[in-house]
C-alpha cells in the first residue's frame, strides 16, 4: 500500500470536469483504494506530489511502434512518405535486435509522455510483435498490440503469403489474448490497398467468430482513397471494407478525414469506432477532420498520436491540436481532455478501470509538474493544461500503481 499527496483533475464527461486540491490517493494492490483529503496526522507517511497535478494516464489509440525513430521526416502526401520513410524503417525491425531495442525505447518514451495505455502498430514481422509484447509485458503496459498485416501493393520485403500472414497473426492472437489482464492482440491489416480481399475477409471471420480486436486506416488521404476505387471496382472505401467484414463495434478505424455522409451512416450502423490524429492529419497535408459531420451521425470517437506521421508521443499535444484543427467546430478544453482519458477508455469499453481517478479503478496515474496551475479554478487549470500541458515535465507515471516512469530531477 502507497498514499500520494497530490492535486487531482479528472475528466467527469465531455463537457466538465472535477479538480479537487490536497487528497490522499491510497494505492493498494493496483486499484485506488480510496480518495479523500490529505490529513497530516491520518497520512503521515506520504509520496509527497503536493507540486503536481495529478490526472488519469493518457490513452493513446493509434500509435506505430515501428515508425517511432522516423518522426518528423518530412514528405508532403502520404503515399510516398510511405515509400520514402516508413517502408525502409519498417523492414529493420526483421530483426530481433533492433527490433528489441526500438520496443523497449519505444515503451520507455510512452511512460515519459505520460501515457498509460496504447493501441499499437508493430512493422509486419511477428518477432517485432513479439518483442513489442514481451517489452510491455515486461513493463506493465496496458495495450492492444498487433502484427501489421500486408500481401500485396508494398515492398516486396513487407510482403506475405496470405495464409502465411493470417496464420502469423493467429498464433500471435493465441498467444497474447489474454495473456495477461492489460494485454490483448488486436489485428492489423494496414489499409485496404495492400491487403487483398481474401486476407481482409480472413481477418474479419476470424475476428468475429472471437470477438477480437481489428484497426486499420480509412480514407486519410485523397489518392488513396482513388487508389482503393481502382482496386476495388468502384466502391466506397468503408463499403470495402464492409463487403469483407471488416466494420465490428471492435474496429478502430484512423483517420476517417474525407468520408461522405453514406459511409459515415455504415460506419454508424456497424458501430465501429474512429481515432482521429490531428497531429499526423497536418504534418502530413491529408486534410481536415469532419468533426461537424462526426458528430452529426452520432460517430464514437477518441485521439491518437499516429507517431510516426504524428510527431510527439505527448497526447496533451494531440489535444491542443484536436482544438487547433477544427476550424468549422467548437472543442472545449474539457472535450479535448475527455478524448485522451475517459472518452478513449469508453470506446475501448475500459471506462470501467482507467480513463478517470476515482476508487476502485486501476491506478493508471500521471503526475505533472504543474506547480503554477494548482491555485486556479477547474476550468481554467483545464485549458492552460490542453493548450500549455505539452510543456510541463512528467514526474511520475504510474500503471496498475506500478511506477513506469520517474523523473530524476
Amino acid at each position: 500500500m502507497k498514499i500520494y499527496r497530490s492535486h487531482i483533475l479528472s475528466p467527469i464527461d465531455d463537457t466538465n470536469v472535477q479538480y479537487l486540491r490536497d487528497q490522499a490517493i491510497t494505492i493498494d494492490a493496483g486499484s485506488i483504494l480510496r480518495i479523500e483529503d490529505y490529513d497530516p496526522l491520518r497520512n503521515p507517511k506520504i509520496i509527497d506530489r503536493s507540486d503536481c497535478l495529478c490526472l488519469p494516464g493518457f490513452i493513446d489509440l493509434h500509435v506505430h511502434l515501428s515508425q517511432y525513430r522516423i518522426r518528423g521526416c518530412y514528405e508532403p502526401a502520404l503515399l510516398p512518405w510511405l515509400k520514402r520513410h516508413v517502408f525502409p524503417e519498417e523492414a529493420r525491425s526483421s530483426e530481433r535486435p533492433y527490433a528489441l531495442a526500438l520496443a523497449e525505447e519505444f515503451f520507455a518514451a510512452l511512460a515519459m509522455a505520460g501515457t498509460t495505455t496504447a493501441v499499437i502498430y508493430t512493422a509486419p514481422f511477428p518477432i517485432a510483435c513479439e518483442m513489442a509484447f514481451q517489452t510491455a509485458h515486461e513493463t506493465g503496459y496496458r495495450a492492444l498490440i498487433g502484427m501489421t498485416m500486408m500481401d500485396q501493393n508494398s515492398d516486396a520485403a513487407l510482403l506475405g503469403e496470405t495464409r502465411t500472414v493470417l496464420r502469423q497473426s493467429i498464433e500471435l492472437y493465441e498467444k497474447w489474448h489474454d495473456a495477461s489482464d492489460r494485454l490483448d492482440y488486436i489485428f492489423t491489416p494496414r489499409f485496404a490497398p495492400t491487403c487483398s480481399p481474401a486476407l481482409l475477409e480472413g481477418v474479419a471471420d476470424y475476428a468475429a467468430a472471437h470477438n477480437a480486436w481489428i484497426q486499420t486506416h480509412l480514407s486519410e488521404n485523397p489518392d488513396e482513397i482513388i487508389w482503393v476505387k481502382e482496386l476495388f471496382d468502384g466502391d466506397s472505401y468503408a463499403e470495402v471494407y464492409d463487403r469483407y467484414g471488416v466494420l465490428r463495434p471492435k474496429t478502430l478505424l484512423a483517420h476517417c478525414i474525407h468520408l461522405s455522409n453514406r459511409e459515415m451512416k455504415l460506419i454508424k450502423k456497424r458501430d465501429a469506432k474512429i481515432v482521429h490524429c490531428p497531429d499526423s492529419n497536418f504534418f502530413l497535408k491529408s486534410g481536415e477532420f469532419p468533426l461537424a459531420r462526426i458528430r452529426e451521425h452520432g460517430l464514437d470517437y477518441a485521439l491518437g498520436s499516429d507517431v510516426g506521421a504524428g510527431t510527439t508521443l505527448s497526447m496533451l499535444y494531440q489535444a491542443k491540436m484536436y482544438n487547433f484543427r477544427s476550424s468549422l467546430s467548437r472543442v472545449d478544453p474539457a472535450d479535448a481532455l475527455y478524448r485522451i482519458t475517459l472518452g478513449a477508455a469508453h470506446l475501448l469499453g475500459w471506462s470501467d478501470r482507467v480513463g478517470s481517478i476515482e476508487a476502485g479503478k486501476s491506478a493508471d496515474l500521471v503526475f505533472l509538474e504543474a506547480a503554477s496551475l494548482l491555485d486556479s479554478n477547474a476550468e481554467d487549470i483545464t485549458s492552460a493544461l490542453i493548450f500549455r500541458g505539452h510543456e510541463l515535465s512528467v514526474a511520475e507515471t504510474l500503471i496498475n500503481g506500478k511506477t513506469v516512469h520517474l523523473s530524476k530531477n
